[in-house]
């Protein structure tokens, strides 16, 4: 039962009982049947009016103030509900409706007003930019978008009649290609879902990275080729100026043209590591025994390896070989000591392996560009072993770092997840 029905309710309880009470009263009384009709009739007026009067004072300030309360919801501001009585129960309602309308015309005051700085800085940018509502219905694009898609582009548009298609918590549109990086965001606005779909044109990016590689592939391999093809050509020049071919001078030549060869195949086949690096196959291993494998490439008589931490590594056994073998030769190679100390560690910190190693040797001498493809300071080196290491551990999900002690040496850093492989 509503209040409204109840306060009828009472209200009549209230006439019943009054006229009941004054019949038993006057009949107690011996009154004449006729005269205590005569008397509740004339009481039962009075009496009904008193009511309807008191149900009408509640119901219409209760109406003045829902009345109030729909005008303020559709933003009238001018507006003010004034109570007959300031003693009026209803006056501290009245006011705490007033103080939430307040805040809420100020809130969307600055909600319309971001609103529009927003809409006005999107129109201006080259960027394309287009958002929808929970049900996938476009709110909103600027004119970069509609310039891309060359189609109207209506509010109000299902995200599917323009081409747009929802996969994987991202949308996708055939016309922003290879060429696009599309970003989707998904955001509660007003308790509701709401997307941000964005486009960025990258072709000039693209090509000028590929112009880059391409013009330092071009300078290593011309810098390669020049450094093994000169002297090669030098000494084929110098045979065939002779009149009679010494057979140990011969040899010589021969035998410095098959070393330049040599060493012109292995940067070959380094670089081929470097494009063509396969996925590693994650698994757990005794990284002592990858140690083993790797002093064996280097010369051991003057290298002193001091291994601390666990023995158990995840990550691929062969590639991380492969990395340690880079390292300690490189350690080795830059040594300017008799021995060569070199410190690994190997710990797990935050669902991540680490691997670090330190070394007694000078330490790098362009920290920002050690990691650069093809950047070497080595005369006869590549700039590529560092190079594939990065390449290795970023195939793990993880990162490679460089860094100079403070006292002497280089330290290089490796982290990656501790995910178990698919495969």
């Amino acid at each position: 039962m509503s209040h409204e029905k109840w306060l009828i309710t009472g209200l009549s309880t209230i006439v019943l009982v009054i006229l009941s009470l004054t019949a038993a009263l006057t009949a107690s009384q011996e009154w004449s049947l006729l005269a205590i009709c005569t008397l509740l009739f004339v009481m039962m007026h009075p009496l009904i009016w008193l009511a309807w009067r008191y149900y009408w004072f509640w119901c219409q300030a209760i109406m003045q103030l829902t009345t109030y309360s729909q005008m303020l919801k559709e933003g009238e501001q001018n507006l003010h509900l004034k109570i007959p009585h300031k003693d009026n129960l209803l006056v501290e309602l009245q006011q705490e409706i007033e103080s939430l309308a307040k805040k809420k015309n100020s809130q969307e005051s600055q909600s319309q007003s971001l609103e529009h700085l927003l809409s006005g800085m999107l129109d201006s940018w080259s960027v394309p930019v287009c958002l929808f509502d929970q049900q996938l219905k476009l709110t909103y694009r600027n004119g970069a978008m509609n310039e891309q898609l060359q189609q109207p582009m209506l509010v109000g548009s299902a995200a599917t009649d323009l081409g747009f298609s929802l996969q994987d918590s991202q949308l996708l549109h055939p016309k922003f290609s290879q060429q696009w990086q599309c970003q989707s965001i998904n955001y509660l606005h007003q308790g509701e879902k709401h997307w941000l779909f964005t486009a960025l044109d990258i072709s000039q990016l693209l090509h000028q990275t590929q112009t880059t590689t391409q013009q330092n592939l071009i300078r290593v391999l011309s810098h390669e080729l020049r450094n093994s093809l000169t002297p090669m050509s030098s000494m084929a020049d110098t045979l065939l100026s002779s009149e009679h071919l010494d057979e140990q001078r011969t040899r010589l030549v021969l035998s410095r043209i098959h070393q330049r060869s040599d060493r012109l195949l292995s940067f070959v086949g380094q670089y081929s590591k470097l494009a063509q690096l396969p996925l590693p196959k994650l698994q757990w291993f005794n990284i002592q025994e990858v140690l083993t494998e790797a002093t064996a490439m280097i010369d051991e008589s003057k290298c002193e390896i001091d291994f601390k931490g666990n023995e158990q590594c995840f990550g691929d056994a062969e590639q991380l070989a492969q990395i340690m073998i880079n390292l300690l030769k490189n350690s080795q190679e830059a040594c300017q000591q008799k021995i060569t100390k070199v410190t690994i560690k190997s710990y797990y910190h935050q669902q991540q392996q680490v691997l670090e190693l330190s070394d007694n040797g000078p330490g790098f001498a362009n920290l920002d560009n050690v990691l650069t493809p093809f950047y070497t300071t080595k005369q006869n080196g590549s700039g590529i072993g560092l190079s594939l290491c990065a390449e290795i551990i970023r195939h793990h999900g993880g990162q490679l770092t460089v860094s100079n002690r403070q006292d002497s040496g280089a330290k290089i850093s490796m982290t990656w997840p501790l995910i178990e492989s698919d495969n």
